[in-house]
């Protein structure tokens, strides 16, 4: 399970820590109060821009397999119908490919009215389990970061069409960021859990962490953050800059937005760098910005 492998691989993170995360973002008012108050910001699940974040899936038939072989549903049948199923029905229920179809036709061969249809009963279900992981995310915040300040689309979708900035982050000692920051996992399925019971914190962790393969080229990593019991911060402090990079667009930001950047650098003594278009290949390349 893809839970299990998460709690497997952080030796191996910890053993291959990255020194360097980038975090892309345009050149305003909320950019640089961020950089001048050395934090970051932890946004909620609705707001980001993939629909299928924090997705997860649990298996119907299974579910329904692990319900039928409970007592609880034992007596639950008999409470509403008056009657005992057999070891031999019980053991067609949890044994059967498709439980809730072999359900009716117990159901039908007792002559015990029903009146859902398989599809209406997994709609029924599937809207439940939707609440649930909505409820879930309600309590989950993430920031987003890359490994890559070089990206064609990256510079395009989250720095202002190349106009605005990538700060260069070391959270090598920052034990907080550290314990919390996980790689992104990318593949092709939306994450899937056989029970509803598995649903535990690290199954939601695993969730947060699995993407798109369409997404691969943002070799992102995910600071992730537990709503704890009143405890649930938007913002988290970060240390000064490694570096901060400027788009190859940049001159079009306003003149009082640059000079208040320009001047941050300065005071804190942040290495800069100017973004520059290859001119034989599709690629950027950086050069020591000298030009305030």
């Amino acid at each position: 399970m893809v839970a299990d492998n998460i709690e497997e691989a952080i030796p191996l993170k910890n053993m291959n820590f990255p020194r360097s995360f980038f975090k892309y973002r345009g050149l305003n008012e909320t950019t640089l109060d961020s950089l001048e108050k050395n934090y970051i910001w932890l946004a909620e699940i609705p707001t980001l821009n993939d629909p299928f974040e924090c997705s997860i899936q649990f298996d119907n038939d299974e579910c329904l397999r692990e319900y039928y072989d409970s007592e609880k549903f034992k007596k639950q049948f008999y409470i509403l119908t008056s009657q005992v199923l057999t070891e031999k029905e019980i053991h067609s229920l949890k044994t059967s490919k498709k439980p809730f179809e072999e359900y009716i036709r117990i159901c039908k061969d007792r002559n015990i009215p029903f009146h859902l249809s398989p599809e209406q009963q997994i709609e029924k279900i599937q809207r439940r389990w939707k609440d649930i992981v909505e409820e879930s995310n309600s309590n989950l915040r993430i920031c987003s970061f890359s490994l890559a300040n070089s990206s064609l689309l990256l510079w395009s979708h989250y720095s202002n069409e190349h106009k605005g900035i990538c700060i260069e982050y070391d959270f090598e000692d920052i034990d907080e960021i550290r314990t919390f920051i996980q790689p992104v996992i990318y593949r092709d399925k939306v994450h899937k859990i056989g029970l509803l019971e598995e649903y535990t914190t690290m199954q939601l962790i695993a969730s947060s962490l699995i993407k798109s393969k369409e997404w691969e080229y943002e070799h992102e990593w995910r600071l992730t953050i537990f709503k704890q019991k009143n405890c649930f911060p938007q913002t988290m402090t970060v240390p000064l800059p490694k570096a901060i990079y400027l788009g190859t667009r940049f001159h079009l930001n306003l003149e009082q937005h640059k000079k208040q950047l320009f001047k941050y650098v300065e005071e804190n003594k942040i290495p800069i760098y100017q973004m520059g278009k290859d001119p034989n290949e599709f690629k950027l390349i950086k050069t020591q910005y000298t030009n305030r």
